[in-house]
């Protein structure tokens, strides 16, 4: 294993909320486990927190990490939202896969998805805007 795969590991860490990893190929084994935070529920709120865009009625969801951008659990199911749904803080709205591993897009907001800016399968950024949700009023 080169040490940029070993600094991909260790990105994957710093950029999630992922708390311990195991990866073993061939001879090669790395183990990396997250020290503690000291408030993070601060940290996992700035990874989604929503921001006005151009119109300021609208806010956004943005990506808590880099990855692919799915609708869905899984293939085989249905999107989880659509534009136009009711949405609620807590509610899974999409999924971000990254080297196998899957993070929850859970929403901060409540209100109406108005538009979804990205493509089912999509590669996406760390803070990239995902959604755009009208606030309700």
């Amino acid at each position: 294993m080169e040490k940029k795969e070993v600094k991909q590991f260790i990105d994957l860490i710093k950029e999630t909320d992922i708390e311990e990893l195991q990866w073993e190929s061939g001879d090669f084994k790395i183990s990396l486990k997250r020290g503690e935070v000291s408030n993070p529920s601060a940290v996992k709120k700035k990874a989604q927190e929503e921001v006005p865009v151009k119109e300021k009625k609208y806010l956004s969801v943005k990506s808590p990490m880099v990855g692919t951008f799915y609708k869905a659990q899984s293939s085989d199911h249905p999107p989880l939202v659509m534009e136009g749904n009711h949405i609620v803080p807590g509610q899974k709205i999409a999924v971000i896969e990254a080297m196998k591993i899957n993070k929850d897009v859970v929403s901060n907001v409540e209100g109406k998805i108005v538009k979804i800016l990205v493509e089912n399968g999509q590669p996406v950024e760390y803070g990239q805007e995902l959604f755009l949700v009208e606030p309700k009023a």
